[in-house]
């Protein structure tokens, strides 16, 4: 994913995304963040499940139409993986985020 995420306000937000292992006992959860460090602000956080049990190693990540009331512009997102209560890496760095507005409602 070298382009940026693009979440558009006002709608439901959906990406799909392939880890190419099992996952299907591991817990994963994804955040936006003002900058690249856990230590910045938090804009919101992807609801995340499997497309189907985890072992394809698919899962959906989803913002509902909440997304409306963020003030920024742009953030990062990571996705963290825990497998046996260890963490693991999923992204190489955070992805950037763009967020923008919708021209219809």
């Amino acid at each position: 994913m070298a382009n940026p995420v693009v979440v558009y306000k006002g709608r439901t937000n959906v990406v799909l995304l392939n880890l190419g292992i099992d996952v299907s006992s591991d817990v994963i959860t994804s955040e936006i963040r003002v900058g690249k460090s856990i230590d910045t602000d938090l804009i919101v956080t992807w609801d995340v499940e499997f497309v189907t049990d985890g072992t394809d190693g698919e899962c959906r990540l989803t913002l509902d139409d909440s997304v409306s009331s963020v003030e920024e512009d742009s953030g990062f997102m990571d996705v963290k993986r825990v497998s046996g209560g260890e963490p693991y890496q999923v992204f190489s760095a955070p992805l950037k985020v763009l967020f923008k507005e919708v021209v219809t409602e």
